[in-house]
């Protein structure tokens, strides 16, 4: 125990503070916030059988409202308009598992980190920063499902790591592959954000093909790791019989069970979500003749399939249409920036005759974000030279992450807003951690960017969390993120 509790320390000290961040002050606001005026119907939904319509598969609404079962909580209110009073007791029950999810993510993030450096610094410091993102921190406090599909995400990556580096077609690589299905079809089965899971892991098995120093990379036993300044590295242990036709092979395999396993697991939550509403309701209108007769108790009897189908129809027509204005939509390329800040609550309070002000903004830690994000554009120039492109095979990849999960709000018009950014943020923080894990022997320089990373998002806690603040410190906090509201 001792020898585990030495090595491991620091990793347990971080799920410590992870879950008491995530956790902490959960019921407050006893308010509906932001996007919660539509999940808490949502979820509510479930409990009185009338039918609803969202853009979004029902995954995340469904593990909520399965939580609220379990607990004996009726969410059934109205949550019609932010700022609406909901019993605390049912808010801290509905923004559970959200929050539990918010820390696990810390962890999976650091797990992730781990497996494609084999660094036990690298995977410290993605753990760290993560857990100082105030955006992932905000998204997982209330009434939201994109935490779920970011944890499903890293998960998948995580295992689609694992089963790359087995013997191929052993019973541990199908054992990891069908891991790694079964994580792309929970991602997909909460935000169709998540397809460009899918879209990297089918890059990445198609350049493996023609790329021997990436093979190497994804097969190798131990990572390979740039060499210091007269250390020699280990060589990595490269799997034996890797020829094209293997590799096209496994590629085509694995991309067939992939998909195979991921769209199964996608058909379950509609399933359900189907026979838990079975009633006429508000969603309805957006639904045929004949769906709507159906929930109407009209005799006309369509099987699983037709509505699965129909349901998945019209999810694709309205997610791409959806082109209304908000005041705090933005665009893609303003997201690396922090920009545009999305007002999610506020309330003040008189108190000694001195306004105490209690704000929620989504926005991320600016100095983490600025900082990866110019990673992000620094890395793409350098990849545009030819010592750049000697940079190792995972620095590709996160990098073709980072826009694959960019490329929907690139091509497509709706509306959209900076939470969106999430995934891509995710990515960029793993490169940083790389780059971190580098100025580790310089104690000063990373001491040094680790303490402005930190004051950041101490300085903005309180717009995470809601905490009533002095006029004077609210008003300091208003025109440091003024720029980023604007």
């Amino acid at each position: 125990m001792k020898p585990f509790l030495k090595k491991s320390w620091p990793f347990l000290v971080l799920a410590i503070l992870s879950f008491t961040i995530h956790l902490a002050f959960l019921s407050y606001p006893s308010q509906v916030v932001f996007d919660e005026v539509h999940f808490g119907k949502f979820v509510g939904a479930y409990f009185t059988g009338q039918y609803y319509f969202d853009i979004h598969p029902p995954l995340g609404k469904l593990i909520i409202a399965g939580w609220a079962k379990l607990n004996g909580v009726n969410p059934v209110f109205d949550f019609e308009k932010i700022g609406e009073q909901i019993p605390a007791q049912t808010l801290f029950v509905l923004r559970f598992l959200p929050a539990f999810f918010g820390g696990l993510f810390v962890l999976t993030v650091s797990w992730l980190a781990w497996l494609i450096s084999r660094s036990k610094k690298v995977a410290l410091i993605a753990g760290l920063l993560i857990l100082l993102d105030n955006a992932f921190l905000i998204q997982s406090r209330f009434i939201l499902v994109d935490i779920f599909m970011l944890t499903f995400e890293v998960l998948c990556f995580c295992f689609f790591f694992l089963y790359q580096r087995q013997k191929s077609f052993g019973a541990k690589w199908f054992g990891y592959l069908i891991l790694t299905g079964a994580f792309f079809g929970l991602t997909i089965s909460v935000k169709w954000t998540g397809l460009a899971t899918i879209g990297i892991i089918g890059v990445v098995l198609l350049a493996k093909i023609f790329s021997r120093k990436l093979a190497d990379y994804l097969n190798s036993s131990i990572s390979v790791i740039p060499a210091k300044a007269g250390i020699q590295t280990p060589r990595p242990q490269i799997k034996s019989g890797t020829t094209k036709w293997i590799q096209i092979k496994e590629a085509l395999t694995g991309l067939i069970i992939l998909i195979t396993i991921g769209l199964a697991i996608y058909a379950i939550p509609f399933y359900i979500h189907l026979k838990l509403l079975p009633d006429s309701g508000p969603g309805d209108p957006f639904m045929s003749q004949a769906f709507q007769r159906e929930l109407k108790g009209g005799g006309n009897e369509l099987t699983f399939l037709q509505k699965f189908t129909e349901l998945n129809q019209k999810m694709f027509f309205y997610n791409s249409t959806l082109k209304s204005n908000h005041p705090y939509s933005s665009r893609w390329y303003t997201w690396p920036l922090d920009y545009k800040l999305i007002y999610y609550w506020n309330q003040n309070q008189q108190d000694n005759q001195d306004v105490w002000a209690g704000k929620i903004y989504f926005m991320g830690n600016p100095v983490l974000w600025w900082l990866a994000g110019g990673l992000i554009a620094v890395t793409l120039i350098q990849l545009t030279t030819k010592k750049g492109r000697q940079k190792k095979p995972i620095v590709y990849i996160l990098v073709l992450a980072y826009f694959a999960n960019l490329l929907p709000f690139i091509f497509v018009s709706r509306v959209a807003f900076l939470y969106h950014y999430l995934a891509s943020a995710l990515f960029a923080i793993l490169l940083f951690s790389f780059l971190l894990s580098d100025f580790w022997p310089q104690k000063k320089l990373f001491a040094g960017i680790l303490f402005f990373i930190f004051i950041s998002f101490i300085l903005f806690l309180p717009l995470s969390y809601g905490i009533q603040v002095p006029a004077s410190f609210d008003r300091l906090e208003s025109k440091l993120i003024n720029p980023l509201v604007r």
